[in-house]
C-alpha cells in the first residue's frame, strides 16, 4: 500500500466492493441517518457490518462512517443511539460536521477515531489545530486551498490532512451555504441539499446562464505534488455516483499514485461522467474558468466533428463523422446543442464504415463512421439543425470501458460478521447449561442459560462435540458469531439436536435482550451527563437584549439608540485602520447617546468566517493591535478565530451563527472553549425556540443572510441581480475578499419572546 492513502466514495454496497477492487485503500460512507447525502442509497448497521468484515478480509481496507450533518436537540438521543451502534462496530473513522457529536464522541465513545469533515471549513494552520484540541485525528481541508496552504497546513499541524482530488464542487465554501436550507427548505448542512448552485438565472443584462455552476475538480496530474506536501489522503468525491464511475476513477488515480502502466485515460473517465473540469485554486489563482455556464450535467469525451447528414433510399438518417475513438454497438452518442442550449444523444443501434452498406458491431479509432439517427420526435421536431456540419460528437457511455469494471461476485457466507462470543456448554444427566462468561461485546458480560432435562449416555460419544459445535455455529442471521467453544461432557451424554437448537435460539434472544437493555441505558446516562453538564453553565444575571452588527464602514441604523452592545465587523483591515475607523465610530455613538442622555452600549469587535493560511498572520497582529489599545470584547466567526481569541487570553467572547450550535452538546462545547454566548444560525430558527440553560442565545431579527458565501465570482457580465426559474431574486456581490449571494432586501425573523435579538447589517451589500 501507498504511503498516501487513496479514499474513494461508497454509495452503497455493491460500490463499495467496486471501489476495493479497483484499488481503493479505504471508502467512505454514511448510515441510513446523520449523513450530508441523504438521498445515497447509504447502509445500514448490518451492511457496514458485512463491509467491515469484508474489508478486513481484504487486508488492511479501511471503511469511514460519515456523520457529517448538524443535529438538533430532537435528535440527539437517535444520534447517540446511532454512535453507540458504531462505538461496537468500530469503523476506521468517524467523519463529523457537529461540535456536538464530537464533544460526545470525545467524551462517551472515545473508541471512534474523530475526522473533521469538510463541512468545518478548515482553512488556515490556526483552524486545524484547533480540531486537533478538539480530538480530532484527521482533517479534511477545504477544497478551495492552494497547494502551498496545503503544505504550510500539513507540514505544521500534527494530525492527518485529506483533500479532495477528483469530482463535483459546491460553488459555496461547504458549511457555508444557506441556499438550499433558506429557499427551499432543504437543509444542505442536514443531508438534503437541493442543488441550488446548478439552477439557471437570468442576470441584470438579460443573460440567462449557470452561474454558480462549478465544473468538477480533477488533480490527477497533481498527485506527486499532493504527496510531497504531506497530505495524507486523496479523497474523490461522489457518493451519489454509479459503481462503474467510483471503479474507474478510483483505478486512474491507483496507477498514477503507484506509477503503473495506465490502463484508464482521462477519455475514458469522460465516457462514465463528464462534466468540464478544473483544477480550482490548486496554484492560488485559477488556470481557467471554475464555472461552466452553459453545460450542466454528462457530456462525454469528444470523439469527432459531423460531417453531413444523409438520407438513405428507404428514408433512414445516416450521421457521418470521423470517430477518434473506437466505437461499438450500443455505445452513447452526444451532441452540443447550439448556443448553449442542453445536449442531446442517442445509443447506436446500427453503424457502418463509411460508403459502406454493411452493418457492423464495432469500428476501430480513426474511421469515418455513419451512425443510424433513431426516429425519434425530439429529434424530428428540431429537424436537420440538430446536426449541424461541425457539431462536435461526444462518446457519453462506452461498453468496452463498461467491460474493464465489473463488480467483483459476493458471498456473504465468506465474510462472517457478528460479535463474537465464547461459549461453554456443560452436559450433565440433569439437563444442559450454555454460559458466554466473558462476551467480548461490552457491554455485555455474561449470559446464562439451561436446559434440565434427563440425558441419557451416548451410543457414540466422540460425536457429542461435533453436535454441539454444529447447533452453536448457526449463528448467520444473527448479532454473533461463535468464538471458542468448550464442551464438558464427563458423563459421555446424547444431545439431541432439538434441545441443543432451542438452546442457541433462547441464548440468542437473551444476548439481544441484554445488548439492548444495555444500549437504552447507556443512552439514558449520556443524556442525563449532558444535562448534569449544562446545569454548571450559569446564564449572566443580566444578559444582552439587544445587539446591531455592521462593518466600520457602515452607517448606523435609524434605531441606533435601542441596541446596548455593537458589534463591528472588522473583516482583513490591517490595525492601525481598524483603530482609526473604531475610534471614529466610537466618538459618532458617544455623541449620539449623550444626547439621548443614554449610556454608551458596549462595543466588541468581530473577526471574519474565512482567513487564507497567507492571511492569518496579519490578522493576527491586527487583533493584537486592538487588544493592547484596550479592547476586550470580541466575537468569533469559526474555530480558528476562536482560538485566535483564546491564545491571547481574551474572556468576553461570543461567537457567530457560523460556529453552528444546532444541539445542547454543541452549545456546550462552545462553553467548553470559552463562548459566553452565541447566534443562532438563520436555519436553525424553525428548530427551537427555548433559550438555553447553558450558553445565551441571540435570535437574528434582520439580517442579509448570505445564500452563498464563495471564494468565486458568478460567472455572468453583471451579477447585481440574477433571476431564478421562479422569479426569485437574488444579488451577488463582493465583500472582504469573498463573493456573497443573498436576497436584496434584508431577511425578518420572528425571535422568541424573551430571546436576545441581533439586528445583523454585516452582510449587507458595500454598494
Amino acid at each position: 500500500m501507498n504511503d498516501t492513502e487513496l479514499l474513494a466514495p461508497a454509495g452503497s454496497f455493491e460500490i463499495a466492493r467496486a471501489a476495493f477492487a479497483a484499488g481503493a485503500d479505504a471508502v467512505y460512507l454514511g448510515l441510513d441517518a446523520f449523513s450530508a447525502r441523504a438521498e445515497a442509497i447509504n447502509f445500514s448497521p448490518d451492511e457496514l457490518r458485512q463491509l467491515l468484515a469484508y474489508a478486513r478480509a481484504l487486508g488492511g481496507k479501511k471503511v469511514y462512517v460519515t456523520f457529517n450533518t448538524l443535529v438538533n436537540d430532537e435528535e440527539l438521543p437517535a444520534a447517540i443511539e446511532k454512535l453507540a451502534v458504531l462505538d461496537e462496530l468500530h469503523p476506521d473513522g468517524l467523519i463529523v460536521q457537529d461540535l456536538g457529536i464530537a464533544r460526545l464522541v470525545r467524551r462517551h465513545f472515545p473508541n471512534l477515531a474523530l475526522h473533521a469533515s469538510t463541512q468545518l471549513v478548515a482553512h488556515n494552520l490556526e483552524g486545524v489545530l484547533a480540531l486537533k484540541e478538539l480530538g480530532f485525528l484527521r482533517v479534511v481541508l477545504a477544497r478551495e486551498l492552494s497547494l502551498e496552504e496545503i503544505r504550510s497546513i500539513a507540514k505544521r499541524c500534527g494530525v492527518e490532512i485529506e483533500t479532495f482530488v477528483h469530482g463535483a464542487l459546491c460553488y459555496s465554501l461547504s458549511g457555508l451555504c444557506l441556499f438550499s436550507a433558506l429557499e427551499k427548505g432543504r437543509s444542505g448542512n442536514r443531508g438534503r441539499c437541493a442543488y441550488c448552485c446548478r439552477l439557471a438565472y437570468t442576470d441584470a443584462a438579460g443573460n440567462k446562464a449557470l452561474p454558480f455552476s462549478m465544473r468538477d475538480l480533477r488533480l490527477d496530474d497533481r498527485l506527486a505534488a499532493l504527496r510531497a506536501a504531506g497530505v495524507a489522503s486523496l479523497k474523490i468525491e461522489g457518493r451519489m455516483k454509479s459503481a462503474l464511475y467510483v471503479a474507474s476513477v478510483t483505478k486512474r488515480y491507483r496507477e498514477l499514485l503507484d506509477g503503473t502502466p495506465p490502463t484508464v485515460s482521462r477519455a475514458d473517465l469522460e465516457t462514465v461522467f463528464s462534466r468540464r473540469t478544473t483544477e480550482l485554486y490548486v496554484d492560488g489563482t485559477p488556470n481557467g474558468p471554475v464555472i461552466d455556464p452553459q453545460s450542466l450535467g454528462h457530456l462525454g469525451t469528444p470523439v469527432g466533428t459531423i460531417k453531413r447528414l444523409t438520407k438513405d433510399r428507404e428514408g433512414i438518417s445516416w450521421l457521418r463523422f470521423h470517430t477518434s475513438r473506437a466505437l461499438e454497438r450500443h455505445d452513447g452518442l452526444q451532441f452540443a446543442a447550439p448556443e448553449g442550449g442542453k445536449p442531446y444523444g442517442f445509443g447506436i443501434t446500427d453503424m457502418r464504415l463509411a460508403l459502406s452498406r454493411n452493418i457492423v458491431f464495432t469500428v476501430p479509432a480513426e474511421s469515418d463512421v455513419e451512425v443510424r439517427v433513431p426516429d425519434d420526435p425530439a429529434i424530428r421536431r428540431s429537424g436537420d439543425s440538430a446536426f449541424l456540419p461541425g457539431t462536435t460528437v461526444y462518446c457519453s457511455a462506452s461498453n468496452a470501458v463498461k467491460r474493464r469494471f465489473p463488480v467483483p461476485p459476493f458471498r456473504p457466507s465468506d465474510y462472517p460478521v457478528g460479535t463474537p462470543i465464547d461459549l461453554t456448554v456443560t452436559l450433565a444427566p440433569s439437563g444442559i447449561t450454555v454460559s458466554a462468561p466473558n462476551s467480548s461485546c461490552p457491554p455485555i458480560h455474561h449470559s446464562l442459560s439451561a436446559i434440565h432435562s434427563q440425558l441419557s449416555p451416548a451410543q457414540h460419544p466422540e460425536r457429542t462435540a461435533e453436535a454441539v459445535r454444529k447447533a452453536f455455529s448457526r449463528l448467520g442471521d444473527t448479532n454473533w458469531t461463535l468464538g471458542s467453544l468448550t464442551v464438558n461432557d464427563p458423563d459421555r451424554l446424547f444431545a439431541p439436536a432439538s434441545v441443543l437448537n432451542d438452546l442457541r435460539r433462547q441464548l440468542v434472544a437473551r444476548l439481544d435482550a441484554q445488548r439492548a437493555d444495555s444500549c437504552r441505558a447507556r443512552i439514558a446516562d449520556i443524556l442525563d451527563d449532558l444535562g448534569q453538564c449544562s446545569a454548571t453553565h450559569g446564564v449572566p444575571d443580566a444578559p444582552l437584549s439587544q445587539c446591531c452588527k455592521l462593518r466600520l464602514d457602515q452607517s448606523f441604523p435609524e434605531d441606533i439608540g435601542d441596541f446596548d452592545e455593537i458589534v463591528f465587523a472588522i473583516g482583513h483591515a490591517r490595525g492601525k485602520e481598524i483603530e482609526s475607523a473604531l475610534a471614529a465610530r466610537c466618538a459618532e455613538l458617544r455623541r449620539f447617546f449623550e444626547e439621548a442622555g443614554a449610556p454608551m452600549p458596549a462595543i466588541r469587535l468581530a473577526l471574519p468566517v474565512f482567513t487564507h493560511e497567507r492571511d492569518f498572520g496579519a490578522l493576527r497582529a491586527a487583533v493584537k493591535h486592538m487588544v493592547n489599545l484596550g479592547v476586550d470584547k470580541w466575537e468569533a466567526a469559526d474555530l480558528a478565530t476562536l482560538r485566535l481569541l483564546r491564545a491571547l487570553g481574551l474572556a468576553d467572547i461570543t461567537a457567530d451563527w457560523t460556529l453552528y450550535a444546532f444541539n445542547a452538546a454543541a452549545r456546550l462545547q462552545l462553553a467548553d472553549l470559552g463562548v459566553r454566548r452565541h447566534v443562532a444560525s438563520p436555519e436553525s430558527a424553525h428548530l427551537s425556540s427555548a433559550t438555553d440553560e447553558n450558553l445565551p442565545t441571540e435570535r437574528l431579527a434582520r439580517q442579509s443572510t448570505p445564500l452563498f458565501i464563495s471564494l468565486t465570482r458568478p460567472e455572468t457580465p453583471d451579477p447585481s441581480r440574477l433571476v431564478g426559474l421562479t422569479g426569485d431574486v437574488f444579488a451577488a456581490y463582493p465583500l472582504d475578499g469573498l463573493w456573497i449571494t443573498a436576497r436584496p432586501e434584508p431577511r425578518r425573523f420572528t425571535a422568541p419572546p424573551g430571546a436576545p435579538r441581533r439586528i445583523d447589517l454585516s452582510w449587507d451589500s458595500p454598494t
